[in-house]
């Protein structure tokens, strides 16, 4: 344990890249970590791409960062310099590797060298997706070896995570960001001002875009400069993915323009993370009705800035899994446009897959939908006839998730106390 008996943390995470999902469970981990450990903390360290970008979120002084990358793959001793009481798995997609093993990867490793050097590795409130056959394995030699409290976020990542071979506990709880605190009224009003919306006076409908076909990000010490991710690591494109790129933006575009002139809306197209600002310009850029839509980006907007945005909303359509959560609060209700298993988990269990578009195979990465323009005319104006249940039963479905992340602190604290400290004291 560190200097006087307190605890050290390091929370590892997809931090400091502008993703505003990812950032929100940060802060509630953060707030977690405060209150459970509270005269026994000792330092906190965020695990960050960027010290700059972090800054943004966690203003807090006294949290230290330490930028971790890519590069830290192929230099096995960066790790070994990291060292603490106790490593927070604090990333949702931590077992994910449709859009690159990479990052899992690095996450695996943390948990190892952590653990090899004594510390309590934690799981914390993760999911767990469709993996290949070797990811499947590190996934199950990681868990079953390292990780000495797991808890994964919806019933979903619970049964794949046991048909990879996972043998130790799993708890199911709900991703920490459900508890994130609300801004306050005045705050709120503020962004709206500031984006020129009015929700009382004319709808507000939210898209949030991103790029499906630009993946996955590979390791090549050489590479476009435009692709560049953060060196060594770069994305990719096929020819074909870059015509369905094109595809669901002019798509989309051509969907925003129709929910300006059926529902008399304003457009907020919110882009979630740095990596969706692209396709979210382009199609920004190809609406006919451009003075109707706001561009709301992560590179600009913070946590609490989105979460304003998100509740003015009519209603969404999202392709993004932290938009859902965020927006749970609000009972907004939404389409699910997805390339993998996190939106899905959701929608499964808000029994709302008729409004859940199965977007992109893997790992082919090629559209799945014919005309997605049609589908989402059809799917929306269902969503319209069915508004208010849908709104109920969000809102039923957010004290159920809201309850499950309440589970995540007496977990915790009970390994905290039965089997770390008695670990940490010999």
């Amino acid at each position: 344990m560190g200097e006087g008996g307190k605890v050290n943390i390091n929370l590892f995470g997809y931090n400091g890249v502008n993703n505003t999902g990812s950032e929100a469970k940060l802060i509630t981990t953060i707030i977690d970590v405060k209150e459970m450990l509270g005269g026994k903390l000792g330092k906190i360290r965020v695990l960050t791409q960027s010290i700059a970008n972090q800054r943004r979120y966690v203003p807090d002084p006294s949290i230290e960062f330490k930028e971790i990358t890519p590069g830290t793959l192929i230099n096995p001793l960066a790790m070994m310099k990291l060292k603490a009481d106790i490593l927070f798995l604090s990333e949702g997609s931590t077992f994910i590797d449709h859009f690159s093993p990479i990052f899992m990867w690095m996450f695996c490793s943390a948990a190892m060298v952590a653990h090899r050097r004594g510390e309590g590795v934690v799981s914390y409130s993760n999911d767990c997706g469709h993996l290949t056959s070797f990811d499947q394995k590190i996934l199950k030699g990681t868990m079953n070896k390292y990780v000495d409290l797991i808890m994964l976020r919806n019933p979903d990542a619970v049964a794949r995570a046991k048909q990879y071979g996972v043998t130790r506990e799993i708890h199911l709880v709900a991703d920490g960001a459900y508890l994130y605190p609300t801004p306050s009224k005045a705050y709120i009003e503020n962004v709206w001002k500031k984006l020129n919306i009015n929700p009382s006076s004319r709808p507000v409908i939210g898209l949030c875009p991103k790029e499906f076909f630009w993946w996955p990000i590979k390791i090549k010490f050489v590479g476009k400069k435009e692709d560049l991710y953060n060196w060594p690591a770069y994305h990719s494109w096929t020819e074909k993915g870059r015509k369905s790129s094109q595809n669901y933006v002019e798509e989309t575009a051509r969907y925003a323009d129709w929910c300006v002139e059926k529902f008399g809306a304003d457009v907020c197209l919110i882009s979630m993370e740095h990596m969706d600002l692209p396709p979210t310009k382009r199609i920004h850029e190809l609406m006919k009705h451009k003075d109707r839509a706001r561009l709301v980006s992560s590179d600009d907007f913070v946590v609490d800035d989105v979460v304003a945005v998100l509740s003015a909303l009519k209603f969404q359509v999202t392709t993004r899994y932290h938009s859902t959560v965020l927006a749970s609060p609000f009972g907004i209700p939404m389409i699910s446009i997805s390339s993998d298993t996190r939106c899905e988990a959701v929608f499964h269990e808000l029994d709302m897959m008729d409004y859940f578009i199965d977007y992109v195979a893997h790992p082919e990465r090629f559209p799945k939908t014919p005309d997605h323009y049609k589908t989402l005319v059809e799917m929306t104006e269902k969503l319209a006839a069915n508004e208010a249940q849908l709104k109920n039963r969000i809102l039923e479905a957010d004290k159920k998730f809201q309850e499950r992340a309440k589970k995540i602190r007496p977990l915790f604290l009970n390994w905290f106390e039965k089997e770390y400290l008695p670990k940490a004291k010999i």
